[in-house]
């Protein structure tokens, strides 16, 4: 499958499906958010003119034009489609079912309104398209269509999907394949389909609902995809969630949302920051696994690696970001969640590793090596279990006692990584390309040891921290070392020179580990010149304003601007305006004006429906990998800083 972008996702954290700008369903992760990918085409199609006598215009032909949101404060999405030739508008509107005890929600809603605007009467049909492969496998399925039941039914092993809802007035079974004359694909063109009610292997099926629509009138439809570990489930699931009825269950998806949204910390920061900060939140609740706690860094888009290395797992560095964030925001059990799945997936050796199913287990890695792990990964999930043992005071005896082992087997890894220096072992860098020691990975080996200390003294363990704090003061010190008198180098190379490439990874001294003081002048005076020269250097001009590219030379996708690292000197600069503001406050009002223009280009390059990605600009993708757990992080923070500022300076 080749790379497909989606404009927009939406879940509930046991089913996550992710969908193109002109409704295209593009993927369907199920039983998990990051496995099994169980959709390869799921397209939407109108016929235009009687069976035999018009034209089949799929939905991402030239012949609409679309337009792509969210119900305010929900995570239910809505597509217009506007055919240019017939005066009519398909208005697609796809969600997840909340979560409901008791109650089926691993399930895809789309309800489908057909509305005539012209003068003269319509008469067509609707279609969709699927291509399924379910356990994203593309042969030994098996497809069938229930005439008495009006279903389709396809089945793989333990993944089972039924699609009912509305009965179509055609419909036919076939074999997948672009070419296959078999295909039910093929079938729909000439506005009829065969009727084939099964079929075995590669397959695939379609529907069609006839249309007469009068001048003004309109017809509404509504198609429900249940997912189940069997067909008795699936079907069990369709007949319920058909029983409460479409309109029931999106007013009670609305519902949650919004209740969701209640919860979050308030800020007041104008209406459109404020949006965009209830979007990050919405995006996060939907890229965390409900079950298992892990996070995915984004929704897989390049499945087979064509143009990446997948983006479809959860990395813990990307994951303690999203749960912090989340956590800051008024969801603590957010973190929670991870931690309790940090301690599940911790390797024997105490570390975790570049990035891991949902479930537990490594997945697909090129880091892993002694030598090129990426260290930062292990640091990430010892902070965060380290810093949630402490976040409640009367609770930490308690809390210690579920996760110490965990804390004391990861801290006793990474101490024995860091050299009488200070340094790392040689590792992989945080963009998971150079070997060598990063001032990245060092500071994030600092603070997490210097988190498992408190815990250890919390626990009674005196000798434990002593070391592990001995060994994050030196670490610490080994990174201020790295400052060369205008900004921090990247590292070193394994040789011992100095890797004096300028880096947005070292924004992280400040945000969010604070290696640098901001209370003292001399760390100020490095964060401010290190903050400098990677502007300098590292600013770029787009479309929608100035943004921050990762590191000199970095060619990725051709050359790209990273809308994590534009949000994250966002940050910076907020995290600076407020250390300067009582001394130096023109300048902290320029590091906030500079902020705001930061995010205001972030935003710029999101898609339509307002979902943030993780690069942006490139030579040959508008955005990359939307919607990003990383970036709705980073937002989420610059929006709560921003709103402290201007409390803390009475606006």
């Amino acid at each position: 499958m080749p790379v497909y972008l989606p404009t927009a996702a939406i879940g509930n954290g046991r089913v996550l499906a992710t969908l193109g700008g002109r409704g295209e369903i593009m993927a369907a992760f199920y039983p998990h958010i990051d496995f099994a990918q169980n959709v390869h085409e799921l397209l939407p199609a109108l016929y235009i003119g009687e069976p035999g006598q018009g034209r089949l215009v799929w939905a991402y032909e030239d012949d609409f034009t679309s337009s792509q949101a969210y119900l305010p404060g929900t995570n239910i999405l809505r597509t217009r489609l506007e055919c240019r030739s017939e005066a009519v508008e398909v208005t697609l509107t796809d969600f997840v079912p909340a979560p409901d005890d008791g109650e089926p929600d691993c399930a895809i809603i789309r309800e489908i309104a057909i509305a005539n605007h012209g003068r003269s009467e319509f008469v067509g049909a609707f279609g969709q398209y699927f291509d399924l492969r379910l356990g994203e496998v593309a042969g030994k399925q098996a497809v069938r269509y229930d005439y008495p039941t009006g279903r389709f039914m396809q089945y793989f092993r333990d993944i089972a999907v039924v699609v009912g809802g509305a009965v179509p007035d055609q419909v036919r079974c076939g074999k997948a394949g672009y070419w296959d004359e078999r295909s039910a694909k093929n079938d729909l063109p000439d506005g009829y389909l065969n009727g084939q009610a099964e079929d075995i292997g590669d397959v695939d099926f379609a529907q069609l609902f006839s249309l007469r629509l009068p001048p003004g009138q309109s017809r509404t439809l509504t198609i429900i995809i249940a997912f189940a570990e069997d067909l008795h489930g699936a079907e069990e699931a369709l007949h319920r969630l058909h029983t409460i009825g479409p309109q029931a269950l999106l007013s009670r998806t609305d519902a949650y949302w919004r209740d969701y949204l209640k919860r979050r910390v308030p800020v007041s920061v104008g209406p459109e920051l404020e949006q965009a900060y209830e979007r990050a939140l919405l995006m996060l609740g939907l890229l965390q696994d409900r079950v298992t706690g892990s996070f995915v860094a984004a929704p897989e888009f390049d499945p087979q690696y064509d143009k990446c290395g997948g983006y479809g797992y959860c990395w813990p560095r990307d994951a303690s970001e999203a749960a912090g964030a989340l956590a800051l925001a008024g969801y603590p059990e957010s973190v929670e969640a991870l931690v309790k799945w940090y301690v599940h997936s911790q390797l024997p050796g105490g570390l975790w590793g570049q990035r891991h199913w949902a479930e537990g287990p490594i997945a697909a890695s090129w880091s892993m090596r002694e030598g090129f792990r990426q260290l930062d990964q292990s640091a990430a999930g010892l902070l965060t279990v380290s810093e949630w043992a402490l976040a409640d005071p009367g609770a930490v005896c308690a809390r210690l006692d579920q996760v110490y082992d965990c804390i004391h087997a990861a801290a006793d890894a990474l101490a024995e990584l860091v050299d009488i220096r200070g340094y790392h072992t040689s590792a992989c860098d945080l963009w998971e390309t150079f070997e060598g020691i990063f001032a990245y990975t060092n500071a994030a080996f600092s603070v997490s040891l210097a988190a498992a200390a408190q815990c250890a003294q919390a626990r009674g363990d005196a000798e434990a921290a002593r070391h592990w704090g001995a060994v994050a003061e030196r670490a610490a010190a080994a990174v201020i070392e790295l400052f060369n008198g205008t900004y921090f180098n990247r590292g070193l190379h394994n040789g011992g020179d100095d890797d004096t490439t300028v880096d947005s990874a070292t924004l992280a001294l400040i945000e969010p580990f604070r290696v640098l003081d901001l209370a003292d002048f001399e760390h100020l005076r490095m964060a401010r010149e290190n903050l400098a020269t990677i502007e300098s250097t590292l600013r770029r001009e787009t479309a929608h304003g100035p943004a921050i590219a990762r590191y000199v030379g970095d060619g990725y996708l051709g050359g790209t601007v990273g809308c994590v690292n534009t949000l994250w000197t966002a940050q910076v600069k907020l995290t600076l305006a407020l250390a300067m503001r009582d001394t130096e406050g023109a300048a902290a009002d320029e590091m906030v004006s500079d902020a705001l223009t930061y995010i205001d280009t972030s935003l710029g390059h999101a898609t339509q429906p307002g979902c943030l990605p993780e690069l942006m600009a490139a030579a040959e993708f508008a955005w990359w990998a939307a919607p990003h757990s990383w970036a709705s992080a980073l937002l989420v923070r610059c929006v709560l800083l921003y709103d402290e500022w201007l409390r803390a300076t009475n606006q």
